[in-house]
């Protein structure tokens, strides 16, 4: 597993465990992202009580999509120092996950949260997070081509 970031000495780092999905559109070969202000995240969060990483992921997309998911496939797990906005410093271990939108269920609970459609290649570099950042670049290689160029 790979260690993204760089622990300042001194700072206390909270442990957060975190599930992601990248959601792919198969057709145009594009991906979901959340989009808080101007920030870029993939959706997910936080595992929560005695959730598994499926379930917490499952609540997640709910919670900010509205949308159930199907076909998750892992696609790979991180640690990373991070600064947790409000949460304060973190020390996060994030598994990501491939998978694709099933059907709306619910309206989305977190209001301040939107779905964007993009090509991946053009948000590689735009995630808020360094770990996502990190992990977008992976997908990109694993995928090849057949992401948009």
């Amino acid at each position: 597993m790979v260690r993204i970031g760089n622990q300042v000495e001194g700072v206390k780092y909270t442990k957060r465990f975190a599930s992601y999905a990248i959601m792919e559109r198969k057709e145009d070969k594009k991906i979901a992202i959340a989009t808080e202000g101007k920030s870029y995240f993939f959706l997910g969060g936080g595992i929560e009580n005695e959730e598994t990483e499926i379930e917490a992921l499952k609540r997640e997309v709910i919670e900010e999509s509205g949308y159930s998911i199907k076909n998750i496939k892992y696609f790979e797990k991180v640690n990373a120092w991070t600064d947790g906005g409000k949460r304060g410093p973190l020390d996060v271990t994030a598994t990501f996950y491939i998978a694709n939108f099933d059907e709306e269920i619910a309206e989305p609970i977190e209001k301040d949260h939107s779905v964007l459609w993009v090509n991946p290649k053009e948000y590689k570099d735009k995630l808020f997070h360094e770990y996502q950042r990190y992990i977008l670049k992976e997908y990109i290689n694993k995928k090849g081509a057949k992401t948009n160029d």
